[in-house]
């Protein structure tokens, strides 16, 4: 998990730096396969430990959870294209925002 929990805070300024275009679909499935991942956990640490569910951690993880749908690139330029009428101007320069 501490791997997973790297890659989530790192992937993007990496992707941006180093990683052509073309390598944006694999990076978004690993998004969204280890967002998964993090929701099973969540599920597991309200099974498991007491007292944890509806406490600050388990709102904090949930939000840290969803944040990560940001990320997600096909996601985005959904939402993106609906506010847009579909120019793609918005996803490159949201994009380029969530750099900085």
């Amino acid at each position: 998990m501490a791997i997973i929990t790297l890659y989530t805070l790192f992937f993007d300024d990496i992707l941006v730096i180093v990683c052509p275009y073309s390598w944006d679909p694999f990076f978004y499935f690993l998004t969204c396969a280890f967002m998964a991942i993090f929701c099973v956990e969540i599920v597991i640490a309200c099974y498991v430990k007491p007292g944890y569910i509806f406490s600050f951690f388990f709102w904090l993880d949930l939000l840290a959870t969803l944040s990560m749908l940001f990320d997600i690139g096909w996601l985005m330029d959904s939402i993106n294209s609906l506010f847009t009428g579909g120019n793609n101007a918005g996803s490159k320069a949201a994009k380029v925002a969530s750099t900085s």
